[in-house]
């Protein structure tokens, strides 16, 4: 009996080689560079492997965090001088499903293991409106959220630079 069109692509949506070959591109996506940045090839971008969270020990409000942005450009992080908050896209360019990480709290994010555990769980964005708010990216569940600029409960941000 021959298969169905419907059965040949259950089989291959379903098929677990096919599910770890996904799993395995998002993972090679990111590499661990010697400088000590993680380099995301899709998005042509390197990231600093620890968030404002994990170097500071504390949460930090969107002012806060451009301080943190002005001393990592100041001190050269990664050899590079032109650390910034990422866009939204390039922030939910970190999320993904399959990805597992621990946060602060020992939950789990859905970031590249790559990235240095005991993170943040939202981040801030260079994103902002007309509310004194700025854009928030949530890698426990993807979501976004404008959120007041004075909040620094459980935020942080991490730092981003495009490849030239």
């Amino acid at each position: 009996m021959q298969k169905s069109e419907n059965d040949k692509l259950r089989s291959l949506l379903f098929n677990p080689n096919i599910i770890q070959k996904f799993i395995m591109e998002a993972f090679d996506s990111f590499a661990d560079n010697p400088n000590g940045v993680i380099s995301d090839k899709k998005g042509n971008l390197e990231w600093l492997p620890k968030d404002s969270y994990g170097d500071l020990g504390k949460w930090v409000n969107f002012q806060e965090a451009h301080s943190y942005r002005t001393t990592m450009v100041s001190v050269y992080a990664g050899g590079h001088n032109d650390w910034r908050f990422p866009t939204q896209e390039e922030a939910l360019g970190l999320y993904n499903e399959e990805l597992n990480q621990l946060d602060w709290e020992g939950e789990h994010v859905h970031i590249h293991p790559l990235f240095v555990s005991k993170c943040a769980r939202q981040v801030w964005t260079s994103e902002e409106n007309d509310e004194n708010q700025a854009l928030a990216v949530n890698f426990q569940d993807g979501s976004t959220e404008f959120i007041d600029k004075q909040t620094r409960d459980n935020i942080a941000v991490r730092l981003v630079r495009s490849i030239t």
